[in-house]
């Protein structure tokens, strides 16, 4: 699958078939999130797998709207570790979690292409941190159920996608070219 077919064609997947991915299938997926950029190479991402599925149902009560993850097969946990080094100063304009979100997005593109369905879910970080016992001063971005899709997954249409030309300006916000 080529990068732009990818982007196009994935979708959030929200019902999961019960088999658990094989490891090495989860490691490429986790591969390409660890080749994802970041700023000064400071790679601040942590990811914890989650199998268990109680752990899957007590995250799953802090993530609102997705039911669904206490229904997937596994989740990962995607942690910011704080920056310990001359550039801990990144941290201040959110760098880090700019980067982790970049990490995601590889991993959710790796994993469409090897035909593994997943879904970014918004969750309540501090009570998530806790079950996870992630420690003081890293950030938990986001858990991604995975899994292989239950149903077909739907195709994304044009039509509910922004135009292209609504969001591009020129040399300055607002500007449109003549």
């Amino acid at each position: 699958m080529e990068v732009f077919e990818a982007i196009r064609s994935r979708c959030s997947v929200r019902q999961f078939k019960p088999e658990i991915i094989p490891d090495g299938v989860l490691r490429k997926i986790l591969e390409a999130a660890r080749w994802a950029p970041s700023p000064f190479n400071t790679q601040p991402w942590k990811f914890i797998i989650i199998k268990n599925k109680e752990t899957l149902k007590a995250v799953s009560k802090y993530a609102r709207y997705s039911g669904y993850l206490a229904d997937a097969p596994m989740a990962i946990a995607v942690i910011v570790s704080p920056i310990d080094n001359k550039f801990s100063w990144i941290e201040s304009i959110g760098e880090p979690r700019f980067a982790a979100a970049i990490a995601v997005q590889n991993m959710m593109l790796a994993a469409w292409e090897l035909g593994i369905g997943a879904c970014w879910v918004s969750i309540e970080r501090n009570k998530v941190g806790e079950i996870l016992k992630v420690p003081e001063k890293h950030f938990v971005l986001t858990v991604i159920p995975v899994g292989y899709p239950e149903t077909p997954p739907v195709k994304h249409d044009e039509k509910f996608r922004k135009d292209l030309e609504d969001m591009i300006f020129y040399e300055m916000y607002g500007l449109k070219q003549d």
